[in-house]
């Protein structure tokens, strides 16, 4: 079982300009973790995997493309 207390507090949130490999970026949260960038950014990419921790998706989730959370959020990848 997930202890979701000790979850949330491990997260560093904060709004601002940080750098990443391509140039510039923005940063709202920030959590460091054992896994590669290239899990990661499945983890952030993937419909099936983002299903399973935040809800499920639709859409085209590459730069440009269009997504939709189920009863949710939806947006462009263009920013």
């Amino acid at each position: 079982m997930i202890d979701i207390v000790n979850q949330i507090n491990a997260t560093h949130r904060e709004i601002g300009n940080q750098p990443v490999a391509a140039g510039a970026g923005r940063s709202l949260l920030r959590r460091t973790s054992d896994a590669s960038t290239e899990d990661v950014w499945s983890t952030c990419t993937d419909p099936d995997r983002i299903r399973r921790w935040l809800a499920p998706i639709d859409g085209d989730l590459r730069l440009g493309g269009t997504f939709q959370l189920k009863d949710n959020a939806g947006g462009d990848g263009n920013r």
